[in-house]
């Protein structure tokens, strides 16, 4: 079946959001919140087939790409940019994760 996981922004454990950092630590902070999530599924990023990615400025996307792909693997699950106008933060990462049955 598909697990959805909702929007995942680049927060610490304590729930302290770090747009603060520079845009690459606040990616995997938000990539690393979203395969926790995965995780609890009993999945990983790996099983993602649709992923979607909201950033400030569509001129990080190049910097999210060389980030993105350690988490995803290869070949990539289909993903979507979208520019957003977040006040405080660059990223939020949403995915549609694929339970394949055994």
């Amino acid at each position: 079946g598909l697990v959805f996981l909702s929007g995942q922004t680049p927060r610490d454990i304590h729930n302290v959001r770090h747009g603060d950092k520079p845009f690459a630590e606040q990616a995997r902070m938000a990539l690393d919140n979203l395969q926790a999530a995965a995780e609890a599924a009993g999945l990983s990023l790996h099983d993602a087939v649709k992923v979607n990615v909201f950033l400030r400025n569509p001129a990080d996307a190049k910097a999210f790409d060389a980030i993105y792909a350690d988490y995803v693997g290869d070949p990539p699950p289909a993903r979507t940019l979208t520019q957003s106008n977040f006040a405080g933060f660059d990223i939020e990462v949403d995915a549609v994760l694929l339970a394949r049955r055994a």
